[in-house]
């Protein structure tokens, strides 16, 4: 009886416990079932949030105590600029502008833009801004604000009003921002106790933000500085973020900028998968999270998975991205969820870069950006997106003082230059013609074509008084274009002795260059066409003094900009500098042709840095461009070309030996 009175209570307790176990399950599979994220955020996402709860939970009651012994100390932080771009509703503003408005470093500029009505701001805010003019806080201190009112925008057409507004403000003042940092109006830092000690006490949590992202702390490879979602006790990098808060590097702007045109219908979280790509596939883990601060985001836009599906991702992408003149097809074979979904909630370890003790071992385990296979088509799309806004946006010449008015034509002397161009013999014709009609300089034209001969009319010869154009046809039979160069460069000496006098530059081009003369280059460059522009600026007496080359960009130059690492494809080259950049290296058999230019990288790098200027407000389409496979193109291949034809152990001249990556 009693056994029978226990096995009975058994069962009752079975039948009583069984649901109760169930229960959750049951609501749980539900909620699942109904999420419409449950298929890009799996039970990862659930762990990850679980994991990150006992973090926080565990740190923040323990002492403030952290494996990074130190992040940055005085002498660290930088003076900067950063324009922060925030969307959200009007009556957020004076939160964020009491937030940011006692930020002592970086210099701050607060553009805000509201959705759902016109921001009213308060007099004491004008009040201060006002002083701070008054008192001439022009280091140091915050700034400035505007806001804009875009009502009916979506989240990815306001960052992009945003971005616009960033670019009309870097206009107006002259000079470029640090970052552009972009949030959510409902982001707020949460700093742990031990950011007192590495970041510095007696300062709030948002400073110690700024603290950080104008640090030497922040990774050189990094893109992009973000506030985590759960905190990172280390230093950490991915490439698959949400985007409620993006504190982008101003080189990678051209990069990342605009977010992509979504079509209607489609989730808003897409522009941001479409970022993920991006990243992913030109500069991966290169998104740092701030280490011991992690973020709230209450609202959380992307909490709908209503049109996010890899087929609009994949749309999206190939209609904002792809590229296929310039061979660039991100993420044509990402045929997953997985890939897009976020570094902090996945299950994936490639997703997360670290934790590691210091931003330098971080840094060790990144990548640099490739800028061979992403910079000619992202940095195109920025400029066409840019061009749109130039009508809007004043002249920046005219409120930049370093960049004279008349850079063309004030105190100009002929110039001798030596043009020389490698190409088919059907473009000879067409080149002659061009440079026939450049005034101002004395040309001499070398043309170097390896098909069928170059047939001159009596018309078009080099004989007569007045001729404005010598020329020379020559014919170089199954010549590579390192090989080519070189004929051309010995055919520019001999030149030079037939006529008892050097050129002032030798310039080679590549046969299919076409230069692209940007709004406002007439006021800088003077008038006609954008060859004669070309040609008024290398005759100019605005040319640095210390350049050694003269290089067109592939993306616009507002400004006076240098590098050691133009491209080959319009070179320049001052006549005192040839000795030192030419000849072009001899390449070992199966290598590359880049590798040539990469030689020349290393010799300008090492003897004449950043001595490369480029043209302001030009830029050049390369149609033929060689996209190198890459055969033939490694580190290894550069190095023995380096070795072989430029150093000598008894001069003790060894240059680039350390330089171990391609980058």
């Amino acid at each position: 009886m009693l056994q029978r009175n226990r096995g009975n209570r058994r069962i009752k307790l079975s039948i009583i416990t069984v649901p109760l176990f169930i229960l959750p399950l049951f609501c749980w599979l539900t909620i699942s079932l109904y999420n419409p994220l449950t298929n890009h955020r799996n039970n990862n996402y659930g762990m990850a949030f679980l994991r990150s709860r006992w973090e926080r939970f565990r740190l923040l009651l323990s002492k403030p105590n952290t494996k990074i012994s130190k992040i940055l100390n005085n002498s660290e932080v930088t003076e900067g600029d950063i324009i922060v771009l925030i969307m959200g509703e009007a009556n957020k503003f004076q939160n964020w502008f009491e937030d940011l408005k006692d930020i002592y470093n970086p210099n701050l500029y607060l553009v805000f833009a509201s959705l759902d009505t016109e921001v009213v701001v308060s007099e004491n805010a004008n009040t201060i801004i006002n002083d701070n003019k008054n008192e001439n806080h022009i280091n140091n201190h915050f700034l400035d604000y505007h806001t804009i009112y875009i009502p009916g925008k979506s989240w990815t057409e306001g960052r992009n009003a945003l971005a616009a507004e960033a670019l009309k403000k870097e206009r107006l003042r002259g000079k470029e921002f640090s970052y552009w940092f972009f949030l959510d109006d409902d982001v707020e830092p949460i700093c742990h106790p031990a950011t007192d000690k590495v970041y510095g006490a007696r300062c709030s949590c948002w400073q110690k933000v700024f603290n950080f992202l104008t640090s030497e702390a922040v990774p050189e490879k990094a893109s992009t500085v973000v506030l985590p979602s759960y905190l990172k006790d280390g230093f950490v990098a991915t490439s698959n973020v949400n985007g409620y808060n993006a504190a982008i590097k101003r080189n990678h702007v051209p990069y990342l900028l605009p977010y992509a045109t979504l079509q209607p219908g489609f989730s808003e979280w897409i522009s941001q998968a479409a970022n993920m790509c991006i990243i992913g596939s030109c500069m991966a883990n290169s998104v740092v999270f701030v280490p011991l601060i992690y973020s709230s985001n209450t609202k959380d836009l992307h909490s709908s998975g209503l049109g996010y599906t890899i087929d609009n991702i994949h749309s999206t992408i190939v209609e904002s991205f792809h590229d296929t003149n310039n061979n660039f097809t991100p993420c044509n074979d990402w045929d997953g969820m997985k890939y897009y979904s976020e570094g902090e909630f996945s299950g994936l370890r490639y997703q997360l870069l670290g934790p590691f003790s210091s931003s330098e071992e971080l840094n060790q385990h990144m990548s640099y950006t490739n800028t061979s296979y992403c910079s000619v088509p992202l940095h195109n799309r920025f400029t066409r997106w840019e061009e749109t806004f130039l009508p809007l946006l004043p002249d920046p010449f005219s409120l930049r003082p370093k960049i004279e008015d008349d850079i063309t034509v004030k105190n100009r002397h002929d110039k001798n230059i030596v043009v020389m161009v490698m190409g088919d013999s059907s473009s000879f014709q067409a080149w002659k013609e061009r440079l026939q009609d450049i005034v101002g300089v004395n040309l001499t034209f070398l043309f170097a074509y390896c098909d069928a001969e170059v047939t001159i009319s009596p018309n078009n010869s080099n004989s007569g008084s007045d001729r404005r154009l010598n020329f020379q046809a020559l014919y170089i039979n199954k010549q590579t274009w390192t090989e080519g160069r070189n004929l051309l460069a010995g055919e520019a000496l001999r030149t030079e002795k037939l006529q008892g006098k050097e050129f002032d530059y030798w310039l080679f081009i590549d046969d299919d260059v076409e230069p692209v003369c940007h709004a406002g280059s007439e006021k800088i460059l003077g008038t006609g066409s954008c060859w004669q522009q070309i040609f008024n600026f290398v005759s100019g007496d605005t040319v640095p003094e210390k350049a050694s080359t003269i290089a067109l960009p592939l993306f616009v130059k507002d400004g006076y900009a240098s590098t050691s690492s133009a491209d080959a494809i319009f070179a320049a080259f001052k006549r005192e500098s040839v000795p030192y950049l030419i000849p072009y290296a001899t390449l070992l058999k199966g290598s590359d042709e880049g590798i040539s230019q990469a030689a020349n990288i290393c010799i300008m790098s090492t003897c004449l840095p950043n001595s490369g200027v480029y043209i302001p407000y030009v830029t050049a389409n390369n149609i033929k461009s060689l996209s190198h496979t890459r055969e033939g193109f490694s580190i290894q291949i550069i190095h023995a070309t380096i070795t072989l034809n430029y150093h000598n152990a008894t001069k003790n001249f060894i240059p680039c030996h350390d330089w171990d990556t391609i980058a």
